[in-house]
């Protein structure tokens, strides 16, 4: 229910920025039909992480979710010949790094609790369609669409989300039981991830998207915290050094990027 009024905000933010911004992108070009297949990967993506996250937690899901980082690097170094660009040893390097702090966060809540492996599989099938997502989204930007593609992603988004609820439910009814609680979250939902997909965009336009995907992924540094910290999904003091070595990782990984533009 939530996702609906996320994804009308996000095309509403969309449809202004494309109006407002003065620029020269067509609405209708043969490439955005791919920014469909996109909006469609992205919902696969989103459904599967949601659902390892009820199974595992933030914390542990997202870091296997970040595993879209060693994905869309392959993908794009093979699609999209940015191994001519890109050191692909370090590239390779921050991907191992990547794997290895998620890993780190695969800790039991309990220790007579066992780890859920269809938690893990679903975040690790949602980062493969997240990687696939990244490269549809870096080969259009090379194609000079930034606004006209997030407008068609957000359509996409928004109709499937009906399509689903339609096959789910039978219904759209329970749409209108939504909270104002939930209303507002789902607002501040959407203008945070416009301007994530924005940005995220406009890197594209400076780097290779083998790179830049990869430092996005520092946004899951801050779910991992999140999920320790505020939802206490694992015992901070009694696995401290996994989780400090895990974050560190991360961070490394980031970093390792920065000098992977050859």
């Amino acid at each position: 229910m939530r996702r609906r009024i996320y994804n009308d905000w996000i095309f509403i933010g969309h449809f202004i920025s494309l109006l407002t911004k003065n620029n020269s992108e067509s609405l209708f070009h043969p490439v955005l039909i791919l920014v469909v297949l996109r909006g469609i990967s992205w919902f696969i993506a989103s459904n599967l992480f949601l659902i390892s996250i009820n199974k595992i937690g933030m914390s542990r899901s997202t870091q296997y979710k970040n595993l879209k980082g060693p994905f869309g690097v392959l993908l794009t170094l093979i699609f999209l010949s940015e191994f001519k660009v890109t050191n692909i040893f370090l590239v390779f390097l921050a991907a191992i790094l990547t794997f290895i702090s998620a890993l780190l966060f695969t800790i039991k809540k309990h220790d007579n609790n066992k780890i859920d492996k269809l938690g893990i599989i679903h975040a690790c099938i949602s980062s493969l369609f997240l990687g696939i997502n990244a490269l549809i989204q870096k080969y259009v930007t090379n194609c000079g669409f930034i606004y006209t593609q997030q407008l068609y992603q957000s359509i996409t988004i928004m109709v499937t989300s009906y399509v689903y609820i339609m096959i789910k439910d039978k219904t759209t009814k329970n749409l209108q039981n939504i909270t104002l609680k939930n209303k507002i979250l789902a607002f501040l939902g959407g203008l945070l991830y416009y301007f994530a997909t924005y940005f995220n965009t406009l890197s594209y336009t400076y780097l290779p998207a083998s790179i830049a995907f990869t430092i996005i992924n520092m946004s899951g540094i801050w779910s991992v915290l999140i999920g320790i910290l505020i939802f206490k999904e694992i015992d901070f003091k009694k696995n401290y050094k996994r989780i400090l070595l895990g974050v560190v990782l991360s961070i490394i990984a980031i970093f390792v990027l920065l000098f992977g533009k050859s």
